[in-house]
Formats: C-alpha cells, sequence, structure tokens
C-alpha cells in the first residue's frame, strides 16, 4: 500500500502504458529531446530520450507495491540493448532496497514517488507521520524515522511495530 497523494491520484489509476505516455510527456517538458517509446517487447527499456546529447534508456513501473531489484536489472539490459550511455527508472512507487543499491551501483538514476509528485499539480498531502497508519497508535521518533527512512518497504507510510510485524509477514 503507498501513501495516499492526490497529486498522484490520476497516476495511481492509470494503466502501464497510460502511465508511459505521460512519462514521455513529462521528459518533453523538461528539456529531453527526441523521447521515443519502444515497441513492445521493450528489452528492458520502455522508452528512449536523449539530454544534453546523453542517450538514456527509461524503464516506467507503475505499480502499487515496491520495484524490486529485477526492474533496474531489466533496464541495464536496456541500455546495452538500445546502446543508451545512461538509464533512468520513473515509478509512481518506491524501490525496494536493493532495487536503490543495484541502481546506486549501475549509476542508474530514479525517479520515484516523491520525484514524480514534484512534477505533479495539486496541494502536497498532510500525513500524519506520527501515528501508526494502521492503528492510529503514537509512534516513537526512532518507529518514525525506521519507517520513513524505508520508503520501498512501507511505501511512504509509518507502522507501530505491532503493525510493522504483520506487515512483514504479509510480504
Amino acid at each position: 500500500m503507498l501513501a495516499p497523494d492526490p497529486r498522484l491520484e490520476r497516476i495511481d489509476q492509470m494503466d502501464g502504458l497510460e502511465f508511459e505516455e505521460s512519462v514521455k510527456e513529462l521528459l518533453e517538458l523538461l528539456g529531453f529531446t527526441d523521447v521515443e517509446l519502444t515497441p513492445r517487447f521493450d528489452k528492458g527499456a520502455d522508452l528512449i530520450a536523449v539530454r544534453d546529447g546523453v542517450r538514456t534508456a527509461v524503464q516506467v513501473k507503475r505499480r502499487s507495491s515496491s520495484v524490486r531489484k529485477d526492474a533496474v536489472l531489466q533496464l541495464r539490459d536496456g541500455m546495452e540493448q538500445y546502446d543508451c550511455a545512461a538509464g533512468l527508472l520513473v515509478t509512481n512507487s518506491f524501490l525496494t532496497s536493493e532495487a536503490q543499491q543495484r541502481a546506486r551501483y549501475y549509476g542508474i538514476e530514479v525517479w520515484d514517488r516523491r520525484r514524480i509528485a514534484e512534477h505533479a499539480e495539486g496541494e502536497q498531502p498532510d500525513l500524519d507521520t506520527k501515528h501508526c497508519a494502521h492503528c492510529g497508535d503514537r509512534v516513537p521518533a526512532g518507529v518514525e524515522k525506521f519507517c520513513l527512512d524505508r520508503p520501498g518497504r512501507f511505501g511512504g507510510l509509518v507502522y507501530c511495530m505491532a503493525h510493522q510485524a504483520r506487515k512483514n509477514r504479509r510480504s
């Protein structure tokens, strides 16, 4: 489950192809040129775009759960397949810790839910991170920090210790 954000409500309802088209439009607005959708069965990249003369393979993941390392590995393959010097992974969600580490290792830029929200219109949500998203109990500052530092695990929400354990059993 992802933290609710009214700026991303429309994106969260899109299918994968609609999200790819939206990301294409965003890249063009941000100064990327020659932005093209790849053919279906994309070989690891959904879009190819050029910025400052650098070919970039773009992997787009519209998800309600965290993006795993296999998406980063697919993008790395896509960079080779499409002869790109750079990679960009764009998601309406977050990456797992392992996926974040892999992206850093390969030098892949990541635009996650927070970064996408910066480009969306509307009011920033007022989330109460001092209380458990499940039961509403107040959480200690350390628990709040632990959850917020792991958006791939908790979706940008904060859970008390008891509900963290339950969430882990469901994952």
